[in-house]
């Protein structure tokens, strides 16, 4: 069985004054591990999976069965094995339903597709071979009542060819496979990306969204640059960056890093010695999952300037890693937040789109006219800035950037501001923001219903599709949302309660 995959290799960049925030461990409060979470790996020892399970909730080893070493612990560390089928053989031979359904683990909930089938190297089948094929993974799906992802396709240079035509890209190939298997079944889209920066992570995202299915993305780091040009600093930003989007964007329902130990790219092992993480390992199971609580909720934005119509200042704290704030292309800009009434802040996390500040300061003001600096940032690298240790109080915080780090204007995703109103105790405010949105039935195909944490009125509710487009706005006083005439895929549901509070929730309708 091979395990490797190949990088595209075809975008290069040098990456300078890498800034890694290795404190949010310590900054984050106690939390539930990331659903979304998982590792892309094979050859585990039980004490592997000891140390990783506190910070993955699955992972998978390119196989139909788990590895001998973590078979008899993974289930009782609360971590799901997902069988894959490689490619066209299984054992000795060609892959067949009753033997492929005979070795898959009877507590998974999940079938891998084809390993990178567009690569010569990796599965190598056509789209019409994978076409062919895929109704024994579908049998094996009916029998063992499993949910089934898509071929896991990449960028690739030694590509598969069909009808005079070379299928390079991800996009182009599973086209090819949907035209090939019109009425085959395919519940998620599963993905593998080696770009360096997050801008480019969300690129490939956004290629997939097009098919309107919750994305996997089952292998990622930092690969497609040369090797001499790969470190631990950057392999530590880009995992950074990459999980904070890959948490709060909707579109992703699992990901996967590469890998536990591997020799192909420099400094992406999460293990060292067995039962050891490394330095990124800590990384990747310590990183908080999703919206993350006790965050104050600002009551108003007001910015400087605004690029576009699309770019207001209220796109900066929405809870949507897919807008943002935009300003006109001059310094200084500023952002600022009106929190209603005295907040102490703790800390705040900014996350920059590519054109972000190199210099900036965070200010507090308890009446929007004096302002007095808590902070000031020089060379920022962008991506994620996680601020913490902050001893701060006002009701208005501003960010006020002095210096572009492109011609372009000063952009970010979300703004996230941590603390408590003044005056009342933060662990209550925080178990507030941690009550969840309940949804049931989930996966639903024609009802599904909500309910609400104890002593919350709703004051508004939303339905998003995957690509944050607004889908749906009524619902029955019985609490109830009626979804049969939506299509199938991954929905985010939004209430927003009466004390301005938003809650969200995930859900696939069938």
């Amino acid at each position: 069985m091979i395990l490797r995959s190949r990088f595209r290799g075809s975008r290069g960049w040098v990456l300078g004054g890498l800034l890694i925030l290795l404190a949010w461990a310590a900054a984050a409060t106690a939390q539930t591990k990331s659903a979304k979470r998982g590792l892309a790996y094979g050859y585990h020892s039980a004490a592997d999976m000891q140390v990783l399970a506190p910070g993955i909730s699955w992972w998978y080893n390119w196989a139909s069965q788990p590895d001998a070493g973590a078979a008899g612990v993974y289930t009782s560390l609360g971590v799901d094995y997902v069988p894959m089928q490689w490619g066209r053989n299984l054992g000795n031979g060609p892959v067949t339903a009753n033997q492929l359904a005979a070795s898959i683990p009877n507590s998974s909930r999940y079938l891998l597709g084809f390993n990178e089938p567009n690569f010569l190297s990796q599965a190598n089948l056509t789209p019409s071979q994978a076409a062919a094929l895929w109704p024994v993974l579908e049998d094996v799906a009916r029998r063992k009542n499993l949910a089934l992802v898509s071929p896991a396709v990449n960028y690739c240079g030694n590509c598969v060819t069909e009808n005079g035509v070379t299928y390079y890209s991800p996009t182009q190939y599973l086209d090819a496979f949907f035209a090939a298997c019109p009425n085959c079944r395919v519940d998620y889209i599963a993905v593998h990306t080696y770009v360096c920066e997050e801008r480019w992570l969300r690129e490939k995202i956004a290629e997939l969204k097009r098919y309107n299915k919750p994305i996997w993305l089952t292998e990622f780091a930092c690969g497609d640059l040369p090797p001499s040009q790969i470190t631990l600093p950057l392999q530590q930003k880009y995992l950074l960056d990459a999980v904070n989007y890959l948490e709060k964007e909707p579109a992703i329902f699992r990901y996967a890093w590469f890998s536990g130990r591997n020799g192909e790219i420099p400094f992406i092992n999460l293990l060292g010695n067995s039962g050891q993480l490394t330095a990124l390992g800590q990384q990747y199971v310590s990183l908080p999952q999703g919206w993350e609580a006790g965050r104050i909720r600002p009551v108003g934005l007001t910015a400087s300037s605004q690029e576009t119509n699309a770019t207001s200042a209220t796109a900066a704290a929405d809870e949507n890693i897919n807008t943002r704030w935009g300003s006109v292309f001059a310094d200084p800009q500023y952002l600022t937040l009106d929190f209603g009434s005295l907040h102490n802040i703790s800390r705040v996390q900014v996350s920059w789109e590519a054109a972000y500040a190199k210099d900036y300061h965070l200010q507090t003001s308890p009446d929007g006219l004096t302002w007095t600096n808590i902070q000031t940032v020089l060379n920022s690298d962008g991506g994620v800035d996680n601020l913490t240790g902050l001893s701060a109080r006002g009701r208005y915080l501003r960010l006020y950037a002095t210096r572009r780090a492109t011609a372009y204007g000063y952009s970010l995703w979300e703004i996230e501001v941590f603390g408590s109103p003044v005056g009342a105790p933060t662990a209550t405010h925080a178990q507030a923001d941690t009550e969840p949105l309940g949804l049931y039935p989930n996966p639903a195909a024609t009802e599904l219903h909500f309910s609400l944490p104890p002593n919350t009125r709703l004051r508004s509710l939303v339905v998003l599709d995957a690509r944050g487009r607004l889908v749906l706005t009524d619902y029955a006083p019985g609490a109830t949302l009626h979804i049969a005439a939506l299509p199938a895929g991954l929905y985010v549901v939004r209430a927003t309660t009466t004390s301005h509070r938003q809650l969200t929730q995930r859900f696939l309708k069938r």
